[in-house]
């Protein structure tokens, strides 16, 4: 099977809108390059911070979607944003993030490590004689490597709640999951059941995928579904924490699904810093409580919310 792969440069800052777009066109898939060969390579291994990097894959037939595109970065980033499209085999679709997808830390203790390298020696070296907890991910066409500011935020501060004790949950729930990555950080950490959802099918399917390339201890549940906010699983069932890794405009227009969500606690991120004040009242209006944690990188949040 052929598919069309648009490359996509853009400014950092119209990421946001740009992704919603993506996710309302129904793309067979798109995924953020961080490491690439063809760009002018920084000290910090490569990594890309001024503009956005995306790869996007449509059906070779689905022009109208590639003008959607197109007409999006002619409006909003007429003279910073460039594309260029290419068709493609179903082998190369799959394997292309892979040339760009190598091991790294976040935190203390976390190692994100590409299932294709799990058993390598050399990979194998970088986190065990650190007892390092590693966190086997083939992220394939869904959102989360790791490498993006919203998921590191969050794996970051779990990571901290790891490391002072303070990480006290039994049950979760990941709300738009994508990979799966933030729910096999949160098994390794020690919750005992997890339920995660995402309107991808791409997604639910990596989640699962990825969720078997790791190793747990007995009595471990894991279930993923295709499902938005509105599932009525999250609010039928008592979670001790939730986790959102979805965009201010996602999370605002399903306030009314989110506020329904029955946890008591709730980790946000996804919010860029012009949204953050807006999505702080709202949640104040819908879900009262207070901030327990935040912190910013690059213009993102990680949000740590209680409920009253």
């Amino acid at each position: 099977m052929e598919y069309r792969e648009l490359k996509v440069n853009l400014p950092k800052e119209l990421s946001d809108p740009f992704y919603e777009l993506l996710d309302s066109l129904q793309c067979a898939g798109y995924y953020e390059i961080l490491f690439d060969g063809e760009a002018p390579k920084e000290k910090d291994q490569g990594l890309i911070r001024d503009n956005t990097n995306i790869r996007i894959y449509l059906q070779t037939d689905e022009v109208e979607k590639e003008l959607k595109i197109l007409i999006f970065l002619k409006l909003h980033a007429p003279n910073n944003s460039n594309s260029e499209s290419r068709i493609i085999e179903t082998r190369d679709y799959e394997e292309a993030y892979k040339e760009y997808y190598k091991p790294f830390p976040i935190g203390n203790k976390l190692w994100v490590i590409p299932t294709w390298e799990k058993n390598e020696p050399n990979t194998i070296a970088l986190w065990q004689p650190s007892n390092g907890i590693p966190l086997f991910i083939n992220p394939g066409v869904a959102f989360g490597t790791g490498h993006h500011e919203t998921t590191k935020l969050i794996l970051e501060h779990l990571d901290s709640l790891y490391a002072e004790g303070k990480f006290l949950f039994q049950s979760a729930c990941d709300v738009g999951t994508g990979s799966g990555i933030l729910s096999i950080g949160l098994a390794k950490f020690g919750v005992s059941k997890i339920f995660a959802l995402d309107i991808d099918p791409n997604a639910v399917k990596a989640a699962w995928s990825n969720w078997t390339e790791n190793e747990y201890p007995k009595g471990f549940q894991f279930s993923v579904e295709e499902s938005g906010i509105d599932n009525p699983k999250l609010s039928e069932q008592k979670y001790d924490l939730a986790i959102a890794n979805i965009t201010f405009a996602v999370l605002s227009q399903n306030i009314r699904h989110l506020a329904k969500i029955n946890a008591p606690r709730i980790i946000f991120s996804g919010i860029i810093t012009e949204k953050k004040d807006d999505f702080l009242s709202l949640l104040q209006s819908h879900l009262p409580g207070k901030l327990l944690y935040s912190k910013e990188w690059n213009e993102w949040w990680v949000l740590d919310w209680q409920r009253n």
